[in-house]
């Protein structure tokens, strides 16, 4: 028998296999329509907005071609705890986020990180050495003096947390 053949032979055997599994995913197409068809205009969008193919360029572009490899790495303990670990941490800060003068005072800090950072370079570089006179009159602006006791009470605050979480 030729390998021609034996390939049709093969293909004739599992039709019946291909067309039960057909008939299963149909039924459940079916029944899980309105699921299905909710989701269409979302995916429409996503389509239409370029990201489908994003996605699929994503997955054929960075995902690992040792496919074992990568379902090893997403069921291991560590993989498993490191989620579990982010989760944590992102609900707590969504928790923090909540709170609207934590949220204001985030905000803030963070509209204003390059001026924040240009100011912090400036001073790092600048190396001339600080008198005793020269840091008395910087402690008489009130922009450093509130700047250090918002440090000072958030060291107490970090200190007073750490304490109690050795507890």
């Amino acid at each position: 028998m030729s390998a021609k053949s034996k390939d049709s032979a093969k293909n004739t055997k599992d039709k019946p296999e291909q067309e039960d599994k057909l008939e299963i995913l149909l039924d459940q197409l079916v029944d899980n329509s309105d699921t299905l068809l909710s989701f269409m205009p979302v995916l429409v969008k996503l389509k239409e907005a370029g990201i489908t193919d994003l996605i699929a360029n994503i997955s054929k572009d960075y995902m690992p071609t040792d496919i074992e490899f990568f379902g090893k790495m997403f069921s291991s303990r560590e993989f498993t705890y490191a989620g579990m670990k982010t989760a944590n941490v992102l609900l707590s800060l969504m928790y923090a986020m909540a709170d609207e003068k934590v949220s204001d005072t985030v905000k803030n800090l963070m509209f204003n990180s390059r001026g924040i950072m240009d100011a912090a370079s400036s001073a790092a570089s600048d190396n001339s050495r600080l008198g005793t006179l020269e840091l008395y009159h910087m402690l008489k602006d009130p922009e450093i003096a509130s700047g250090i006791r918002a440090v000072m009470s958030l060291m107490k605050a970090i200190g007073s947390v750490l304490r109690k979480s050795e507890e």
